[in-house]
């Protein structure tokens, strides 16, 4: 569990290098922690019914548009194989107790080539210390590596978090509003920037 927001760090910018090319490694986050990353593994799955319980609704809301209390088994089971299902997921650990997931970023194919469906999620005491944008920038290497070159999400209005996470990534970026939801699109460029000076 992180501190609370009281005690971070005056620093207020991530990691600038170059994400690695490999699919695991560590990110560092605002107050300097490093925290591990790597591929989601079918063995995963009962890890990520764990991270799915320690969510806040609040949290759960934003990610499915919904209430959804439990992580079923066979949901669980397709996070876990991401690349089994057409996709890509990297998760980070918890550094006091790997065997515990605080973060996931993932891609799943869609119909046409190259586009993938972006999403990510972040346990509520790691949110606020760039995590998710860190993991995020990783997902994209991996991503570009694997052919993939324009990001698609649907994100509700009120996450402001995601918003501003996509906005921080530098990349080219449209925005449609529609049913209530923005419909993001993300083209993802030869190179993975440096964040944006955080606002």
């Amino acid at each position: 569990m992180k501190p609370s927001d009281a005690d971070k760090a005056a620093n207020n910018a991530v990691d600038t290098a170059a994400p690695p090319n490999g699919d695991e490694g560590f990110v560092e986050l605002l107050d300097g922690e490093r925290v591990a990353y790597r591929p989601v593994l079918p063995a995963d799955a009962a890890a990520l019914q764990r991270f799915h319980h320690r969510l806040s609704g609040r949290s759960v809301y934003l990610r499915y548009f919904g209430a959804k209390p439990d992580l079923s088994d066979k949901m669980a089971a397709y996070f876990a194989d991401a690349e089994g299902a057409g996709g890509f997921a990297l998760v980070a650990l918890d550094p006091e107790d790997p065997e515990e997931i605080v973060g996931m970023a993932s891609f799943y194919r869609e119909g046409r080539a190259g586009r993938a469906e972006y999403a990510a999620a972040v346990e509520d005491d790691w949110q606020g210390w760039g995590l998710g944008l860190e993991l995020t920038r990783r997902l994209i290497g991996a991503a570009r590596r694997r052919g993939v070159r324009i990001f698609t999400g649907v994100v509700l209005p009120e996450n402001a978090r995601m918003l501003n996470l996509l906005r921080d990534l530098n990349l080219p970026e449209k925005l449609r509003y529609e049913d209530g939801v923005e419909h993001v699109e993300i083209e993802l460029s030869s190179a993975v920037p440096p964040a944006a000076p955080r606002r």
